[in-house]
C-alpha cells in the first residue's frame, strides 16, 4: 500500500504516523497540497491531507477519517472600513475556492494566485484575500478581520476509490484511530460547535 504523508508544518505528526503505519505500507513525505491528486489518480493508495486542498483540487478521493491535527477556517479577509466595490482584487493560495466565492458575490472580480501570507496584500495590493485562519493573531496584528467564513477544515485520511473498493479501508481505519488526536474531532465536526479564533 502506497501512502502519502504531509511534510512541512505536519511533519511531526506525519513521522509519528509513519512509525505505526500498516506493515505493508510504503510511505512518502510530500507537500500537503499534492496529496489529493496523487491519491485520486491512483499514484498513491491513501494519503493524509486537509479539507481545503481536497476542495481546491477537486480531487475525487474517499474521506475515511478526520484526524484532528489542525483546526482552521477558510475565510474571506478584508480591512475594516475598506471599500470593496463590485470588482474587487482578490488574492489567494486557493484560486479555485477564491473564484467560486467571487462568482457568487461579485460581477467583475480579478484574481491573483499567491503563495503564503496573502493577508499582507490587503488592502493596498488587494481588496480581499481567501486564506486559512487558525488563531486569528496574524489578522489582529495586521488590523484585518474575517468578512465571511467559507468552511472549516480538518486533516483527513483519504484513499482512492479503487482502494475503497478493494476493501483496504478497514486496515486504514484502524490506523486512523491510532494517529487521531483526542476527542476533539466530534466537537470540531459539529455544525453548531463554538470556535474561538
Amino acid at each position: 500500500m502506497r501512502i502519502g504523508l504531509p511534510k512541512g508544518r505536519f511533519l511531526h505528526h506525519a513521522e509519528a504516523a509513519q512509525a505505526v503505519a500498516p506493515a505493508d505500507a510504503e510511505t512518502w513525505l510530500l507537500r500537503l497540497q499534492d496529496i489529493p491528486c496523487l491519491v485520486a489518480d491512483g499514484s498513491l493508495d491513501a494519503g493524509i491531507t486537509s479539507e481545503e486542498w481536497i476542495q481546491e483540487t477537486r480531487a475525487e478521493v474517499v474521506k475515511l477519517a478526520p484526524l484532528c491535527w489542525s483546526h482552521v477556517r477558510i475565510c474571506v479577509i478584508s480591512k475594516p472600513g475598506h471599500h470593496v466595490g463590485l470588482s474587487p482584487r482578490i488574492v489567494s493560495e486557493y484560486p479555485s475556492l477564491a473564484l467560486e466565492y467571487a462568482t457568487r458575490r461579485y460581477t467583475g472580480a480579478t484574481l491573483r494566485r499567491v503563495h503564503g501570507a496573502c493577508e499582507a496584500y490587503v488592502p493596498t495590493l488587494a481588496d480581499l484575500c481567501v486564506d486559512c485562519v487558525e488563531t486569528g493573531q496574524s489578522l489582529r496584528r495586521n488590523g484585518l478581520h474575517i468578512l465571511e467564513e467559507l468552511f472549516r477544515s480538518d486533516v483527513w485520511l483519504v484513499c482512492s476509490p479503487e482502494t475503497a473498493h478493494a476493501r483496504r479501508t478497514a486496515q486504514l481505519q484502524v490506523w486512523a484511530t491510532g494517529i487521531r488526536h483526542g476527542g476533539e474531532v466530534c466537537a470540531w465536526q459539529r455544525k453548531d460547535a463554538h470556535v474561538t479564533i
